[in-house]
């Protein structure tokens, strides 16, 4: 009979071959309480399966398949925590962090004790430049572990940008003090100092600095960021030249002089160091992204679409390169082209109201009325002016404060 191995080893075979022949076709409850059972072992097996090939796959670069993977898995159980962490750390490295902090409020919500989340979730607003956000949770960290370096550093660097560098200086100078201390400590307090005016105690963190076990091109490019995150763009440019003096092949340092040259709206100096930043390191896609918006601002649309295409490949989420390039479209009479990039723009980014105008004069172009006033709506519903938000686009990475651009109009 069918079910014959069945009978042999379940001791209630009798019971199951006597049930089978009085009711042929219909399957016994203690056989369809074992299929059950089965079922959910073979769909948590395959949960599992699913969940591990995403992470070994995250962890190879194949991000696609990872976040596939993550997908499926909450699919079925939208509350499966793993997998939103996952998916979370997924899209912070993507650089989607706007939809990272939204998978670790998820998780927060189903489980306020994970620690590593809102670590996770102050981290992504922190690469935001949203130091506001991102505040709170170091707060709730820095409670729980005082004695945590880290996030002791990452608390101070909150305060230091929302108006409290008195708190921060009090947290960073145990750390900073002490004979061997973190050149980063040391760092973050000279930047504590400078952001609440006390220039002399800000130098003397500084030339400590320089006196530490750091090569001196580690020092002057710490300096460098330090001056360009206090705006003052003339001391950054000195101490990125002499990164630059002390070694010609530092990482990075062409590219954050030419970003602080642009601040200072140099940016025919700063076209010139993008450019060898670009030419170093094609992979640079901050770089790639500052000097495409830089030509782009400059009227140079073709130039600029050239480096912007680059910088999309290896930045793909975004906003401020899909901004640049639809204005670029949009400015070369490709309203069609642009159409698309401003409101990829627009979904990334939908608290910016320079992407919203643009694509309402491209809508506009077309003869798409409708969907102009619709965006143009929106610009107003936002109260916010396109020259704010190139500004912003400019100064994606939290070192270019000021532009100088003019208004997309």
């Amino acid at each position: 009979m069918a079910y014959s191995k069945l009978s042999v080893m379940n001791p209630a075979r009798k019971v199951v071959e006597k049930d089978l022949r009085m009711k042929p076709g219909a399957l016994p409850a203690c056989l369809l309480l074992l299929l059950f059972i089965s079922a959910i072992c073979c769909a948590q097996q395959s949960a599992e399966q699913i969940f591990n090939a995403s992470v070994q796959a995250m962890q190879a670069g194949d991000y696609g398949k990872a976040e596939k993977g993550f997908h499926e898995i909450l699919k079925t159980d939208p509350a499966n925590v793993s997998a939103l962490a996952n998916l979370g750390i997924l899209y912070a490295k993507t650089r989607r962090y706007t939809e990272a902090i939204d998978a670790y409020k998820k998780v927060l919500r189903i489980d306020p004790k994970q620690l590593e989340t809102q670590l996770n979730l102050s981290l992504a607003y922190l690469k935001e430049q949203d130091f506001t956000h991102a505040l709170p949770g170091f707060e709730t960290l820095h409670d729980r572990d005082p004695a945590n370096a880290r996030v002791t550093s990452l608390l101070a660097t909150c305060l230091t940008f929302t108006g409290h560098p008195d708190q921060a200086i009090v947290l960073l100078k145990p750390l900073a003090e002490p004979d061997g201390a973190d050149p980063a400590a040391i760092y973050l307090l000279g930047l504590a100092y400078t952001q609440s005016g006390q220039v002399d105690l800000a130098k003397a963190a500084f030339t400590r600095l320089l006196s530490s076990s750091t090569t001196p091109a580690q020092t002057s490019f710490l300096l460098g960021k330090a001056y360009a995150d206090a705006t003052d763009f003339e001391q950054a440019e000195a101490a990125f030249r002499a990164v630059l003096l002390a070694d010609p092949q530092f990482p990075g340092a062409h590219r954050e002089l030419g970003k602080a040259l642009l601040g200072a709206h140099q940016n025919a100096d700063a076209e010139r160091e993008l450019r060898l930043a670009v030419q170093a390191d094609p992979q640079d896609g901050d770089a790639c992204y500052y000097l495409g918006a830089m030509l782009v601002q400059s009227d140079r649309y073709k130039d600029g679409l050239v480096f912007l295409a680059k910088a999309n490949q290896l930045l793909p989420q975004s906003w401020a390169i899909y901004f640049y390039m639809g204005k670029a479209k949009l400015l070369l009479g490709d309203a069609p082209a642009a159409i698309p990039l401003l409101r990829k723009a627009t979904d990334l980014n939908p608290d910016d109201s320079g992407s919203f105008y643009l694509l309402s004069k491209a809508f506009k172009a077309e003869g798409r009325t409708q969907d102009a006033a619709v965006a143009l709506r929106q610009v107003a519903a936002l109260k916010v002016s396109a020259l704010d938000v190139e500004r912003r686009a400019l100064r994606d990475s939290g070192v270019v404060k000021d532009a100088g651009v003019e208004s997309p109009e």
